[in-house]
């Protein structure tokens, strides 16, 4: 089998040719092109010169070897690659589709960040047993598991264990992926937690993570609780006012307090009740200001790659669902001249071809990730026209290396468009395009 990788106007694919002859009227490769499986790339067949090519779309995805190159695996990503896999499964099921025919190399397997969805490669001319490809997928996966992350470890090695098993069936991934809650702790560690709960419950005390914890969980409700018992601490009062203002009145009409006008106790008792409504209905005003204004920052403040707050529609304000194609122009760029000297020694970094338009790149890390999705981009771009994960750039022995990352509308040095997978090592002051998002590689 050979792969190959593509670009057109505005898709990329990735192109698997198999050097022994495929049957296309065969019910495989007529189900698998003629249908859309929900997690499977989108396939349609290609014939060239008497071969035949299957034409994978992976526009916007980046494949797991790719996206996990200097990434760890996280107990979530853990879960979403297999739970995937599950869900393929059983479309493949669904369509009556053998599995072998499943390519579960982590090249040949696609995310959508920031749909977070898993998308795997179909190809009738494989046929490799199913647990032989988790195996090595699962032994590719273990070291760069995140050792920090102990759920993270316990799944991984509980999934390889369960995977080395004779009697090895798919209701062992899905017990591991979806039943999180049974993850237990190994048996010493899992007594000694035990033996420290006991004591701090036994001494009264909390351990000081999850003292955190509770006071960053138990904070809001003890705000609403004083709330709601300075609102009734009103109410009662205004009772209190109102009960003073009735005896006060009854003694007056019986006489027992002539002295005391009962026009006088009524105006104070109606002021008193009015006051106390007043104070609880501004009190009820300022809560409920507060949790629109708390709502607010959850919703809609988000750091940036710098760790600056960041208000969200202003980041994605005009960015649709999908990213939009760019025309092709002849002469769209034009010429530029670089504006600015640059003096002195430090990072590199991408200038903006029109000053102040673009923030400046700063190329500080091994890799810096280019796009306008914030959470997953090192240097956000906040133009409709670049993709959520656009590019990539490496520094390696004090070089920089351009690779575009499968972005809808390209990413150009000097005016020539990167092909998939290749990396340009990137020479001062050359020009570079994400879409329409133009920049100066100054060193």
């Amino acid at each position: 089998m050979k792969a190959e990788y593509k670009r057109d106007v505005s898709h990329n694919y990735l192109i698997l040719e198999e050097e022994e002859g495929i049957d296309t009227s065969s019910y495989q490769v007529r189900m698998l092109a003629g249908n859309v499986i929900p997690s499977l790339l989108h396939c349609r067949l290609q014939n060239l010169d008497g071969k035949l090519f299957f034409y994978y779309e992976i526009t916007s995805r980046q494949s797991l070897s790719s996206y996990y190159e200097e990434k760890k695996f996280k107990a979530e990503d853990v879960r979403l690659i297999f739970g995937g896999f599950v869900q393929v499964m059983e479309e493949l099921a669904e369509y009556l589709l053998n599995p072998e025919q499943l390519l579960l190399r982590p090249e040949y397997i696609y995310l959508d960040i920031e749909k977070r969805q898993v998308f795997f490669c179909c190809f009738p001319g494989s046929g490799t047993a199913v647990q032989d490809q988790l195996r090595e997928l699962m032994e590719y996966m273990l070291p760069k598991l995140d050792h920090e992350d102990q759920a993270a470890v316990f799944l991984g090695y509980g999934i390889y264990r369960k995977m080395l098993e004779p009697g090895f069936q798919m209701e062992n991934i899905k017990e591991a992926v979806y039943h999180r809650d049974k993850e237990e702790l190994p048996p010493e560690e899992g007594q000694d937690r035990e033996r420290e709960n006991r004591r701090n419950h036994d001494e009264g005390s909390v351990p000081e993570s999850l003292q955190v914890k509770e006071r960053s969980y138990q904070e809001p409700e003890c705000r609403d609780q004083k709330s709601g018992d300075d609102i009734r601490f009103i109410i009662i009062g205004c009772a209190g006012a109102l009960a003073v203002t009735a005896i006060l009145l009854a003694g007056g009409i019986l006489g027992y307090l002539p002295w005391i006008p009962a026009e006088l106790v009524m105006g104070c008792g109606i002021a008193a009740v009015g006051a106390g409504g007043f104070a609880a209905w501004r009190k009820e005003k300022i809560k409920k200001k507060k949790e629109r204004e708390q709502d607010f920052f959850r919703r809609d403040i988000s750091p940036d790659s710098a760790g600056n707050t960041v208000r969200s529609d202003e980041i994605y304000r005009g960015v649709p669902e999908e990213d939009p194609v760019l025309p092709e122009q002849p002469g769209f760029y034009g010429e530029t001249e670089a504006l600015f000297s640059v003096s002195g020694r430090g990072p590199a970094s991408l200038v903006s071809r029109e000053p102040g338009e673009l923030t400046t790149i700063y190329l500080e890390q091994e890799f810096t990730v280019v796009g306008k999705m914030t959470g997953a981009a090192d240097a956000v771009i906040p133009v409709s026209t670049v993709s959520r994960i656009h590019a990539r750039i490496r520094r390696r022995d004090n070089e920089y290396y351009l690779e575009d990352l499968n972005s809808r509308n390209g990413t150009s040095v000097n005016g020539r468009m990167l092909k998939n997978e290749e990396e340009y090592q990137l020479q001062d002051e050359d020009e570079v395009d994400f879409a329409q998002a133009r920049y100066i590689f100054v060193r």
